[in-house]
């Protein structure tokens, strides 16, 4: 969580999460010993009090997040990725205009790479693990699936009284939601991750705009060469 926001505004809050909807509310905060806000005490709907790591918390608008691992692995990469490819671009740009000397731009551009080396790696590391987590959803589904097909086999043949079977069904389906869910987030991450890692350098995309007009000119050039020339017949 930001430093800079006021954790007492957040108490009383109720928080969700994503795919399972309210889990509880905040009931106060954990300082270490420099003052800093480290934990979030949250009140659960059992009357549990569970702890969270403060950073775990997303604020979007009037709403309060409770983010998962690979949620806030993500918002690190999508904050990170980007500027570092952005500084070396600027760091190439500078050196080509003499700005910056050529040992200091060597000596930097490693850094850069080292860096956007390790987070294409965890960002790869992080695909990985989200279709782990993705498939192990899809087999939690069918699972279900299978718990309803049992369930209206024994309530059609009138082994399972109508209200025991609305209470179970009810539970079924909402799990099923909840799962059905998850996995659509997990692969919405996917997609966000590949974006990130398929994204062209600010160079590649001008000099990809650039070559464009000039493809499009010869394009339409060959057209016009490859045009029939009109002939007039005309009887003497």
């Amino acid at each position: 969580m930001s430093i800079n926001l006021d954790a007492s505004k957040l108490i009383g809050k109720t928080v969700k999460t994503r795919g399972e909807g309210e889990i509880g509310v905040i009931v106060s905060f954990i300082m270490d010993p420099s003052g800093q806000v480290k934990d979030v005490l949250i009140e659960r709907k059992q009357g549990v009090l569970e702890e969270y790591p403060a950073e775990m918390l997303q604020v979007e608008g009037d709403e309060v997040f409770i983010s998962s691992l690979i949620e806030r692995k993500l918002r690190i990469i999508s904050e990170n990725l980007p500027t570092t490819k952005k500084k070396r671009e600027v760091l190439k740009k500078l050196s080509k205009e003499k700005v910056v000397p050529q040992t200091i731009f060597e000596s930097l551009i490693k850094k850069f790479d080292k860096m956007l080396k390790e987070m294409m790696d965890e960002a790869k590391s992080l695909i990985e693990e989200i279709e782990k987590e993705a498939n192990l959803q899809e087999d939690h589904i069918k699972t279900l699936q299978m718990a309803r097909a049992f369930l209206e086999i024994e309530h059609a043949m009138g082994t399972v009284n109508e209200e025991t079977y609305k209470r179970s069904i009810v539970a079924l389906l909402r799990d099923m939601k909840n799962a059905q869910q998850k996995r659509l987030e997990l692969l919405r991450t996917k997609e966000k991750i590949n974006d990130l890692l398929e994204e062209k350098s600010e160079g590649g995309l001008e000099e990809k705009q650039e070559a464009k007009p000039q493809a499009v000119e010869e394009k339409s050039q060959e057209k016009e060469e490859r045009k029939a020339i009109p002939v007039r017949i005309t009887q003497e």
